[in-house]
């Protein structure tokens, strides 16, 4: 077809001036056959023939080779599409936007941007398509500064009114957490339409702002604008970030009552509010009546039993959702690894190593990292580390599991020897980091290295420590016996000692026997705590231990003084096959 075609633009390549309507002459076949091309191999076809023809000089039909190239779908075509269009003048807006739209769909935005600087360097004429294009690169490089910039030109250009300039400008800035920016534009917009609402909605429904969602959608319903499946899917958002089981039934009947078609996202969005707010049983009566289910559709209802410890309900319905031939993703196959950790199962844990391996999930990071979390919280410390070993790439994340497990089970040296080789490797450890390391020396009764990591928290990473750190080096002193130490050291902390702290140093007491010091700490708790039993009670055992039964009787009479009742009576449970 392409030699039969050659053949006539061939014969009528002499009687063609450059700029004449195409329909007139026979490469209007040619024009035609690019419509139909689909393969890469066909269309550089079609380009050598219209270099060796000429025709790569006439822009209309160029034009028409740049458009295919950059619309084909096809690996590297977007990059061809940009040669020829700098070897082709006056080319119009459309193709240059067609460039531009063809890095986006390619995942290159840098490039979409570098060749809206072309076009702006060489003064060729951008419409509101060519900005709301740049807008989307700007989002996808995170270029926060570029896109700002790209602001600038839009009001340079008088498109600051045009709505997709606006939207897109809403979208950007929600996507960098520049709400008040998304706000202030949102504000001068002369006209607001069910876009522009939405736009801001979702900018503050993806950020975790429910109340502003709420606002929103309040302010847009007085400006009398309907709410449709995009507003009702970002405020079921804001209903499951809170807990908001009566609002969210609010936006379910509004939904039943307002909007004929559901779709999948609104099912979805229920699924999840009604499974973050607890009523499972709403949750899987709207999953059963979905005419459609897609991915999300199962895994949100797999999570929502697993979160609220229905483990076994959540492995039915995974194993139910593999029946139906439906592929988990990563996210899928976390929350079944959480099911598995809360089931605490041998047989279920081998079950989920051998699926992650046989269906090509083990190079995930974030599956490699909760498998490790669950084999050390399940008691496989070995299983972790091996995990951890095969692991191609690590993340501070990787490196942060593998310690708190090592802690977990005491092993104190193993986890330095961890700590070190990540720093060698070029990680800097975090606060998570060093609370890690701080128990793992805490249960390993490795004091001096406890202090030593503690030191060097402060003063070589410029940490400033959290209760949980004090906490940590408080256990380590009092698990050591070293009881006098830890005092002093509470006394020296530079942020107000918390109540498990105190509570902490009066149980060292105990085991330690020291009256004296106990009943300084207990003066302490007094202060925080003046009507928790707990307290008094510690204090009365201790008395008890050392056989000093009128102090004993003299703390439960304060007790009754005070007006302290022992609101938790102990129990024991015995689970009878």
């Amino acid at each position: 077809m392409i030699k039969t075609i050659s053949h006539k633009i061939k014969a009528n390549l002499s009687q063609l001036p450059s700029t004449v309507p195409t329909a007139k002459y026979p490469f209007q076949d040619l024009l035609s056959l690019l419509q139909k091309c689909k393969a890469r191999d066909h269309l550089n076809q079609i380009h050598a023939q219209m270099i060796s023809t000429g025709l790569i000089h006439n822009p209309l039909v160029a034009t028409k080779l740049v458009v295919s190239f950059a619309s084909s779908h096809l690996p590297g075509t977007t990059s061809v599409a940009r040669l020829i269009a700098g070897q082709v003048d006056r080319l119009d807006t459309y193709t240059w936007n067609t460039i531009i739209r063809g890095y986006l769909e390619e995942k290159n935005p840098k490039e979409a941007i570098l060749v809206y600087a072309h076009v702006r360097r060489t003064g060729l004429n951008v419409d509101s398509y060519t900005l709301l294009f740049v807008i989307k690169a700007c989002g996808l490089i995170s270029g926060i500064l570029q896109g700002e910039g790209i602001h600038g030109h839009i009001f340079k250009m008088g498109f600051v009114s045009e709505i997709i300039t606006q939207t897109g400008l809403l979208s950007m800035y929600g996507l960098f957490e520049k709400l008040e920016s998304a706000q202030k534009v949102f504000d001068e917009s002369s006209q607001r339409d069910s876009v522009h609402w939405n736009a801001l909605v979702s900018a503050y429904a993806q950020r975790n702002y429910p109340y502003k969602v709420f606002l929103v959608c309040h302010d847009m319903v007085t400006e009398n604008v309907k709410p449709n499946g995009v507003t009702a899917v970002c405020m079921l958002s804001a209903c499951s970030c809170l807990r908001a089981l009566r609002e969210g039934k609010l936006v379910h009947g509004y939904v039943l009552k307002n909007l004929i078609d559901l779709d999948v996202f609104i099912y979805n969005a229920l699924i999840n509010m009604y499974s973050k707010c607890g009523h499972l049983i709403n949750a899987h009566r709207i999953f059963q009546k979905m005419p459609t289910r897609n991915l999300v559709s199962w895994t949100s209802m797999i999570n929502g039993y697993s979160n609220n410890n229905y483990p076994n309900e959540a492995l039915a319905l995974f194993k139910e959702m593999e029946s139906a031939n439906i592929r988990p993703d990563e996210v899928t196959i976390l929350g079944v690894v959480s099911m598995c950790l809360k089931l605490r199962s041998i047989k279920l844990e081998e079950w989920i190593d051998n699926y992650v391996e046989k269906n090509g999930f083990w190079k995930s990071i974030s599956i490699a990292n909760a498998l490790m979390d669950m084999h050390a919280k399940c008691g496989n410390i070995k299983k972790a580390c091996q995990i951890f070993d095969r692991m191609e790439e690590k993340t501070l994340v990787s490196w942060t599991t593998l310690i708190q497990g090592l802690a977990l089970h005491g092993h104190g040296i193993p986890a330095l020897v961890r700590f070190c080789q990540m720093q060698r490797e070029g990680f800097r450890p975090d606060s998570i980091v060093f609370l890690s390391i701080l128990s793992a020396c805490s249960h390993s009764g490795l004091v001096d290295e406890g202090r030593k990591c503690f030191q060097i928290m402060i003063e070589d990473h410029d940490a400033t420590p959290l209760m949980e750190h004090y906490g940590c080096m408080v256990d380590l002193l009092c698990r050591a016996g070293l009881v006098n130490e830890a005092f002093k050291f509470v006394e020296s902390m530079e942020v107000k000692p918390d109540i498990m702290i105190w509570r902490m140093l009066l149980g060292a007491c105990k085991n330690q026997g020291d009256i004296s010091l106990a009943s300084q700490v207990m003066d302490r708790l007094l202060e925080l705590e003046p009507e928790y039993s707990g307290n008094y009670i510690l204090l009365s055992n201790l008395h008890a231990t050392l056989g000093e039964w009128d102090n004993v009787r003299e703390v439960r009479t304060e007790m009754g003084i005070r007006g302290v009742i022992k609101r938790d009576p102990g129990c024991s449970l015995i689970e009878v096959n």
